[in-house]
């Protein structure tokens, strides 16, 4: 039988955990395959662009209007949160790719949960028995289980 996995994400964190059977009707345990951080994820917009032109206030007096640059680092934003969202469905495909699993239940904030599973093949979206809009990616792997009800250990 292929074995079970579980896959938690954030906007800047992925953990991929293969679900491991345990003797003496025990609960499964996780076996932690691989963590990874993004870095756009982390960095602010201000530490990627230096240039400070623009970020004076647009309308005739002062405190009126948006600055330019405020609506400009809004659709930087969007952009990379379409960047993050295409690398952790990259990731998570390329693990889903070599491990093989029967199945797999996923866990991500509602902001990017829906997201990142768009970006993935059809056929990996199928084999989700599981899907959990919650930010479980710090939470303790012991504790982590608590939160699925379908995962079962190969």
């Amino acid at each position: 039988m292929k074995s079970s996995f579980l896959i938690v994400a954030d906007r800047g964190n992925l953990k991929a955990f293969r679900v491991e059977s345990v003797p003496n009707n025990r609960p499964p345990r996780l076996h932690l395959l691989q963590s990874l951080s993004l870095t756009d994820a982390h960095t602010k917009i201000s530490e990627r662009n230096t240039d400070l032109a623009g970020r004076f206030p647009v309308g005739s007096s002062m405190g009126q209007g948006m600055h330019q640059g405020a609506i400009a680092e809004q659709h930087v934003d969007i952009e990379i949160d379409r960047r993050i969202v295409k690398q952790l469905a990259g990731h998570i495909t390329d693990i889903l790719h070599a491990e093989q699993p029967g199945s797999w239940c996923f866990a991500a904030p509602s902001a990017i949960n829906g997201a990142v599973l768009r970006e993935l093949a059809g056929t990996y979206r199928d084999q989700v028995v599981e899907n959990v809009t919650a930010d479980l990616v710090k939470m303790d792997p012991a504790e982590l289980l608590s939160h699925f009800s379908n995962v079962k250990a190969a």
